[in-house]
């Protein structure tokens, strides 16, 4: 049991930086970098942790579907994939572009209405286009842990879809606690000018919706070289984290600096309820 603990943990830590949806980091690391800029930084550290948990719930609730899906027998899904992810990244490129341009948009609200969602349900909607991005990559580890949960205990352990998650809270939080520690920081330093943020926010969201499109439009596109250069370079990229990551070194980092991050908003928590009573208290 622990070794399916060990692996279903690492696989969902390994499954973040997949090459698929690889570009999506660096968006999902700018988003908390600008979201709630206006609030005490330790508010925000304590509300980064809550959309890591979020993010990972979407991106894994993805493969769940997914694999039921799959395993009921139904063969649509994979044709349609194409055309899911080149929607996906063209729609995340227009909110990315919405942002940079503080465009209203006037009568095209699909834009609106994604800014709206994203605003109330974001870290959960961004999880669900993480995993939707990356579905083609890390649906087969995500299965691997089902099946292996199925060896071990003769039925899809519960243990092993759990500890998936938690590889891949570990490594969304600690991205989305990374940005919220330099947005807080660039906060300061731009003296509260927070729209600086957000459209460095929405560049790094159109770049990164551009990635997604250009990856799953490169299977309309025949023989362009060009894109699958560039599908190239980045999937690279995810291949070092993935191999780092995957090592023992890389576990314990991750494992580490989760516990870190975890001890000081958790203190960060208690010392900020205690103040509340307190005023409640002298009230």
């Amino acid at each position: 049991m622990n070794s399916l603990i060990l692996y279903s943990f690492t696989a969902g830590a390994v499954a973040t930086v997949n090459p698929c949806g690889f570009a999506l980091l660096p968006a999902w690391f700018a988003r908390e970098m600008a979201v709630h800029a206006d609030r005490p930084t330790a508010e925000r550290l304590v509300r980064s942790v809550l959309a890591g948990a979020a993010v990972s719930l979407g991106f894994v609730v993805i493969f769940g579907v997914a694999g039921v899906i799959f395993a009921s027998g139904a063969s649509w899904l994979g044709p349609a994939m194409p055309w899911i992810g080149v929607t996906l990244g063209l729609g995340l490129a227009l909110i990315g572009a919405s942002w940079v341009f503080a465009l209203q948009l006037p009568g095209f609200r699909f834009a609106e209405a994604c800014r709206s969602v994203n605003t109330r349900y974001g870290a959960f909607g961004f999880g669900l286009s993480y995993g939707i991005a990356s579905i083609s990559c890390t649906l087969p580890i995500f299965m691997s842990v089902a099946g292996l949960s199925f060896l071990v205990a003769n039925e899809v352990s519960p243990i092993g879809i759990v500890s998936f998650l938690a590889g891949a809270a570990s490594v969304l939080t600690l991205v989305s606690v990374g940005g919220t520690v330099l947005g807080s920081g660039l906060a300061r330093v731009v003296q509260g000018r927070t729209t600086l943020l957000r459209r460095l926010a929405g560049i790094l969201t159109f770049v990164a919706g551009l990635y997604i499109t250009l990856y799953w439009g490169r299977l309309f596109l025949g023989n362009a070289g060009w894109a699958d250069e560039i599908a190239s370079v980045v999937g690279s990229y995810a291949l070092k984290a993935e191999m780092f990551i995957s090592t023992q070194q890389g576990i314990a980092a991750v494992l580490i600096a989760a516990l870190i991050v975890s001890g000081i908003v958790w203190t960060l928590f208690i010392i900020g309820r205690d103040r509340r009573i307190g005023n409640v208290s002298d009230e």
